[in-house]
């Protein structure tokens, strides 16, 4: 049941382990590799580092941004307090000066 196709790609399997195992063998490769691996890790930390200083910055900023949210809402409606004052104190001069008319006419 097996075909010549099976035996090609374990011969290709044996001739790469083969290779593989004469690289490692050579402690020049195996050194590289190691000098490669503590430059992953180093390069891994300092994203990793980096990724929390972000986290904290961006949660600082939305902090902040809710604060002056409260604030706009705060002087929105502190604005509309003041708008309606403004508009009862309107109503209240023409009250007055209606008052004042209607006194001069009974006279």
């Amino acid at each position: 049941m097996v075909d010549g196709s099976s035996k090609v790609d374990v011969e290709k399997l044996i001739s790469f382990s083969n290779d593989l195992v004469k690289f490692l063998k050579d402690d020049k490769d195996v050194s590289c590799l190691k000098q490669c691996l503590e430059q992953s890790n180093a390069l891994q930390s300092q994203c990793h580092s980096g990724y929390h200083a972000l986290q904290s910055s961006i949660q600082d900023y939305q902090g902040k941004i809710n604060a002056c949210k409260q604030k706009t809402t705060e002087a929105q409606s502190k604005a509309a307090g003041d708008a309606e004052i403004y508009k009862l104190q309107k109503e209240l001069e023409q009250e007055i000066q209606r008052e004042q008319l209607l006194r001069e006419e009974l006279r």
